[in-house]
């Protein structure tokens, strides 16, 4: 599933030696990097934005004192403007330049969304029943949920019942996504179950 604007205005640029797709309208930073580990970014006016790498640093370390967040009030096709959430002082950022340090990880994007999700369909498991002797094929996928932020969170979803995508139930579970807050667990659950319910159309 992907969430995208058809006016959206998109330029071909090279962030740390990494082909990528960047749109230059106002409002909103969007950085597609659809190289072979693809992630992409997105900075809407009233995200958050903070120093610092989260795919490397420990959630402990992201929130210490050392690595500063800003507020971004306003993206323009020029500029953007945060203030820091702290002592708020406010900032004024070259958007190129922003646009560069997101895509080389210099900066990290609060995670709000999951407007990507992939699904890999593995095909069936055989699940033995020692009473009966028999095997059941059940599907399973491969869920992976794309987040705003650049990072990617996998899931294994396999079937309850014989040949019913409906009752795709989660059987290896990402561990970071239990320190999802509530509502983001929710934005997460329903961006997965959305996509899901688009893949059972096809089987």
């Amino acid at each position: 599933m992907t969430r995208e604007n058809d006016k959206q205005t998109v330029e071909r640029w090279t962030i740390d030696g990494i082909d990528a797709l960047v749109n230059t309208d106002p409002g909103e930073i969007f950085i597609d990097l659809p190289a072979s580990n693809p992630r992409y970014i997105r900075v809407q006016e009233g995200d958050r934005i903070q120093e610092g790498d989260v795919s490397t640093h420990t959630t402990a370390e992201m929130a210490g004192p050392s690595l500063t967040n800003w507020s971004i009030e306003s993206i323009t096709a020029e500029t953007v403007t945060g203030t820091n959430t702290e002592t708020g002082e406010t900032r004024e950022w070259d958007r190129s330049q922003l646009i560069h340090r997101l895509g080389a990880r210099e900066f990290s994007a609060e995670l709000t969304t999951f407007d990507r999700i992939s699904v890999t369909e593995i095909g069936e498991w055989r699940e033995r029943h020692s009473v009966e002797a028999t095997e059941e094929e059940k599907p399973y996928v491969i869920v992976i949920a794309y987040g705003n932020n650049g990072e990617k969170f996998t899931q294994l979803y396999a079937a309850t019942e014989s040949g019913d995508w409906d009752s795709l139930e989660v059987v290896q579970k990402d561990t970071t996504i239990q320190d999802f807050s509530d509502e983001l667990r929710n934005r997460f659950d329903d961006a997965v179950h959305t996509t899901l319910e688009v893949e059972q159309r096809y089987h």
